[in-house]
């Protein structure tokens, strides 16, 4: 069975004339995001998406940038040590598992290969506790240790679209757009006009 032709040219203008608008919508994202980080790095944290008329269909959500969290071990063990000895415990290194001997035989055998570390749920509880600047307490002396870095990153324009909900007789945000452009009130011709003139990108 073939397909008539008006239904094939249909199915083909709009599988090609797709792929570009979907190109050009990936291509229109990065382009957004290095403006979206200059706001998000003056506090702008949202922007409303509105059409011609006033009337809001979205927010765009402008990211944070990714905090790097860096432990340092080290101190940790130094402050558990000092703190809650007890919380110690003597593990062994992975690379004992390639010895032929009984792993209860290693600390005697190779005590090399055995070091220590803070009892994993006591140092979830204790990352859990570390103040804002990624600070432990003494308990006797009180004297602050450093056993936390968190670097800030940089916003970088990645952001989130949401459309309006329906409500009270109004349509949603993209049945609302799409109402403009059939109205003539909003010209689609225009913003995807780059698209069509780009061609289809592999």
């Amino acid at each position: 069975m073939t397909t008539p032709p008006d239904e094939s040219l249909r199915i083909a203008a709009l599988d090609a004339l797709s792929r570009r608008v979907n190109n050009a919508l990936a291509d229109a994202r990065k382009e957004a995001e290095p403006g979206l980080a200059a706001l998000r790095v003056k506090g702008v944290k949202q922007l409303e998406v509105a059409l011609p008329s006033g009337d809001v269909v979205g927010t765009i959500s402008i990211k944070a940038g990714r905090d790097t969290v860096t432990d340092d071990e080290d101190a940790l063990l130094a402050w558990v040590e000092a703190n809650k000895p007890e919380e110690i415990e003597h593990a062994v290194s992975p690379n004992a598992l390639d010895l032929p001997d009984v792993v209860a035989y290693i600390r005697k055998l190779h005590p090399g290969m055995v070091g220590k570390r803070v009892r994993p749920a006591y140092r979830a509880k204790l990352l859990a506790s570390l103040d804002e600047d990624g600070q432990l307490a003494n308990e006797t002396t009180g004297e602050l240790v450093q056993v936390r870095k968190v670097v800030k990153g940089k916003p970088t324009g990645e952001f989130a679209l949401t459309f309006e909900t329906a409500k009270k007789g109004r349509p949603n945000g993209r049945d609302q757009i799409a109402n403009a452009w059939q109205s003539g009130d909003l010209s689609i011709t225009d913003l995807i006009r780059p698209a069509l003139e780009a061609g289809e990108q592999s």
